[in-house]
């Protein structure tokens, strides 16, 4: 069976990523506007992961390959997978145009598994956590099936301790593209109860649209995300608090972990 033939939908309902991953989110916030941040990232994941020109790359939850586009232009053979149709078609049509080697499919990152065993792997901006514990674990277990014996994997998340310390319950911030200025509120909460950091995201775009999009995402501390990992398998497990590589600490603005798959 091909990747493409294990990545159909079983049916045509609405999905909850479906609902919140349209247009609008992609341009206001999956965009990666500034270019050194897209090079810094691209450095770092290119040193972390070792891979080079040539070497097979797996992007769990691709979105629009803001960062496996840059990836597939420096010489890296890109499998990208993404729930959302619309965006792994973005990414798709964008490989296609500039004839990268790179391939995007629509499939649930917590099944999906590469057929062709990757170099690496990576699993950025919080597309995990999203689901319950029991499907978390599955992502980072198809993860690990999906790269080769020594494939290093890089997961990036929020960083939960500087979250609490200088929680914020709501966030306001004004941003421009081609359309004009969109005005997009954050308004968070915090179920310590359950774990999660619930939050409601409201923009009200230039021409007087307003959407608002729920989201939900479990705290995780770095020790969980390290024994989560462990237990699919993984080894060598390294944190970093942003891509700089500098050492995670309470005020790191990110929690990146990078684990191996054992060579045996």
């Amino acid at each position: 069976m091909s990747d493409r033939e294990k990545s159909t939908p079983s049916d045509d309902s609405p999905r909850w990523w479906e609902l919140l991953y349209d247009d609008t989110v992609a341009e206001l916030l999956m965009r990666r506007k500034k270019s050194s941040e897209v090079r810094a990232t691209v450095d770092f994941l290119q040193e972390k992961l070792q891979i080079k020109p040539g070497d097979r790359v797996f992007d769990q939850c691709c979105g629009i390959g803001s960062l496996s586009i840059p990836l597939a232009r420096a010489g890296l053979k890109i499998v990208g997978v993404d729930q959302a149709r619309a965006y792994a078609e973005e990414a798709a049509g964008i490989a296609s145009a500039e004839k990268l080697n790179a391939t995007f499919l629509t499939a649930d990152a917590t099944e999906f598994v590469a057929v062709d065993q990757c170099d690496a792997g990576f699993n950025w901006n919080t597309s995990f956590g999203n689901g319950s514990d029991r499907e978390n674990a599955r992502m980072l277990d198809a993860a690990f099936r999906s790269l080769r014996p020594g494939g290093w994997f890089a997961l990036d998340y929020q960083h939960i301790p500087r979250i609490l310390i200088q929680f914020q319950k709501c966030m306001v911030n004004r941003l421009q593209d081609d359309r004009g200025e969109t005005l997009l509120v954050r308004e968070s909460f915090l179920d310590l109860a359950n774990g999660h950091l619930k939050q409601v995201w409201t923009m009200c775009l230039p021409d007087g649209t307003r959407k608002v999009r729920p989201t939900c995402v479990r705290l995780y501390l770095p020790h969980e995300l390290g024994n989560m990992l462990r237990a699919a398998g993984f080894t060598d497990i390294t944190f970093y608090g942003d891509v700089n590589g500098e050492e995670l600490n309470l005020h790191s603005p990110r929690c990146i972990v990078i684990a191996r798959r054992p060579l045996s």
